[in-house]
């Protein structure tokens, strides 16, 4: 049983008072859909882009700090620089983010049987970038931008739906925390960018895996009783 008064508390303050504003209709599926490597491309564009600007990614965790460089250097970044540069790319490329494919079409299909929250954990700054552009890629679903683990804001979302929930998300991390806090969840493991499927070939708390949005709309299908997919 979900206690709404500690899963609020543990929310930062602009996340709570954007989950109050999404018109959530009590009774029907919710289904709760991350952005970067699943709605977008980033880490690819985050590579190239560092790359004109004298930084380059060796990506072998998914983890900022080891992971950025300077060209030709063999020292990474500290942490904070790492940061700097993430805010910089979300300020100068968001708009810019190319859609992954299928996303939009499957989202627009599951539309009709599942109300769709976009939750992201995007710099808050960028908000309004990626809320443009996400409607630019015909994406224009309710957004709560998040801190931190989903769980809590995934819990608030079910208490407020009392109807089956899903989630998709290309971190481990993010699904991991799905699960602790929603375990009755469907719970869809993104890997569509070949880095996510080489650095985790498994996620053992999700309830599926999808490498393209066929198999993922297939999936939340399935587990959320959705009915089949229509053309």
């Amino acid at each position: 049983m979900i206690n709404i008064a500690d899963v609020e508390d543990g929310l930062a303050p602009q996340t709570l008072e954007q989950l109050r504003a999404v018109p959530i209709i009590p009774g029907r599926p919710l289904l709760a859909v991350d952005v970067d490597e699943v709605l977008v491309v980033f880490v690819d564009h985050l590579s190239r882009w560092m790359e004109t600007i004298g930084f380059e990614m060796r990506l072998v965790t998914y983890q900022l700090e080891g992971s950025m460089f300077p060209k030709g250097s063999g020292d990474p970044l500290p942490f904070e620089d790492c940061i700097g540069l993430i805010r910089r790319f979300f300020a100068e490329q968001t708009l810019e983010q190319r859609a992954i494919p299928g996303g939009a079409r499957a989202l627009e299909r599951l539309s009709t049987h599942a109300q769709i929250v976009i939750l992201t954990n995007v710099p808050r700054p960028a908000t309004d970038l990626r809320r443009q552009n996400l409607d630019a890629l015909g994406i224009p679903y309710p957004m709560v931008v998040n801190q931190g683990g989903k769980g809590r804001a995934l819990a608030w979302l079910q208490h407020a739906a009392q109807a089956p929930m899903g989630f998709i998300d290309d971190s481990v991390t993010q699904i991991e925390s799905a699960a602790k806090w929603l375990p009755q969840a469907t719970r869809v493991h993104f890997a569509w960018a070949d880095f996510i499927d080489r650095i985790f070939p498994n996620c053992p708390d999700a309830t599926s895996r999808a490498r393209d949005w066929e198999v993922a709309e297939a999936a939340l299908r399935r587990q959320m009783d959705l009915g089949e997919t229509t053309p």
